[in-house]
């Protein structure tokens, strides 16, 4: 049996996501894992000295360094590192692709109908530049004007840097679009918002980047992120790690992009009920079940009625059939797992809720206009044009 050592300082966040995928991953392959957490003094390294001699680990996941490299242990197993510094010049790491974040929050922001951009980032920061400049191209790409608004660093008190952010919104034409590189500086820019009389999403719409859910639903305004792809880093984990339990040669670095952007009330005007209480019945059986087969008749049983009457009441409530519904967002899934560096294609269309693989690639067809393998050569260009 092998067991994997996980040395995380991240055990009631969002990265939750990422070692339940992890995890997931590690029953395929038969693997037995063990969590640690860094002791209150990052200097202190016993807790997982003593984990390292009890347990006899095959395999490590680290996602905090401290002072970790000066324990001779970690470097006699195979290793992956989540998101932090590289302690080692020939460690295996696995990172956001900060250039993706950028560009999907563009993608969010630009469809809003605004012509002003704006970007809140920080100083001589690597990863928040690589989010910066990935959004303004995006923006400039898609006709727009972007400004880019850089605080000195990641503020150390938990709101220091909200007077900056202050005098920077002011001086912004409005209305305006704005991403803020983190969840955390979000917050900022709507706390400035609201002290200068600003309204999201009437004056502001707001995106920040992690959906990092304590901060984005602590305001009275909840705050719309970019939402990190977790299962696929999870996916990336576990594979650079058994290539190396096999002795193969990983890649020293691989990239896990964003699933997409969760809107939240800073994009988009506030949820309004809907008056028949059958169409929010179906609403929310299309949000739980649209990845299985369901059909519209399924959807017309929910919510109890002739077929006809169901339909047309769906349809003044929403805008739109309820077959549309449905469609919309089997493409929204066939997006994000396509934008995946592995897709699963053998299982594709079964997580988009066709019954065939060549229902799915009929229907993406029809709805892109290019095959499935078209539209990631297309994207792939896209995200990466030639020097």
């Amino acid at each position: 049996m092998k067991t994997v050592l996980v040395y995380t300082r991240h055990p009631g966040t969002n990265y939750n996501q990422l070692f339940l995928s992890l995890l997931k991953e590690g029953r395929k392959r038969g693997w037995t894992f063990a969590f640690v957490e860094p002791a209150t003094n990052p200097d202190d390294l016993s807790s997982l000295a003593e984990a390292f001699e009890l347990l006899k680990p095959t395999g490590f996941v680290g996602n905090f360094v401290g002072k970790i490299g000066t324990l001779p242990q970690v470097r006699g197993v195979p290793a992956v590192w989540v998101d932090c510094p590289r302690p080692f010049r020939d460690s295996v790491m696995v990172r956001h692709d900060n250039s993706s974040f950028g560009r999907i929050a563009a993608r969010a922001l630009v469809s809003d109908g605004f012509h002003e951009y704006a970007v809140f980032g920080f100083k001589n920061s690597r990863w928040s530049g690589s989010r910066e400049r990935a959004f303004v191209s995006s923006i400039r790409e898609a006709g727009g004007r972007c400004r880019v608004v850089k605080i000195d660093s990641p503020p150390s008190g938990q709101y220091s840097a909200i007077g900056r952010v202050r005098a920077a919104l002011e001086r912004l034409p409005r209305p305006v679009s704005v991403f803020a590189v983190t969840d955390h500086l979000a917050g900022i820019v709507l706390m400035a918002a609201e002290a200068l009389g600003l309204r999201c999403p009437r004056d502001i719409r707001l995106v920040g980047c992690d959906d990092m859910e304590r901060i984005c639903m602590s305001f009275a305004t909840p705050i719309s992120s970019v939402r990190p792809d977790w299962e696929e880093g999870g996916r990336l984990v576990a594979e650079a790690l058994e290539i190396q339990m096999r002795g193969g040669p990983p890649k020293r670095e691989y990239l896990y992009g964003a699933s997409g952007v969760v809107c939240r009330a800073t994009t988009r005007e506030p949820y309004r009920r809907p008056v028949d209480a059958r169409v929010e019945k179906a609403l929310a059986f299309i949000a739980a079940e649209y990845a299985s087969p369901v059909t519209v008749a399924d959807v017309v049983r929910v919510m109890g009625g002739s077929d006809g009457h169901c339909r047309e009441r769906f349809r003044e409530e929403t805008g739109k059939t309820i077959l549309e519904a449905l469609d919309e967002m089997r493409w929204q899934r066939a997006v994000t797992l396509l934008s995946r560096a592995r897709p699963d294609f053998p299982t594709l269309h079964l997580a988009c809720g066709f019954r065939t693989a060549s229902g799915l690639r009929q229907f993406f067809r029809r709805r892109a206009g290019v095959s499935m393998t078209q539209w990631r050569a297309l994207r792939n260009n896209a995200s990466h044009p030639a020097e």
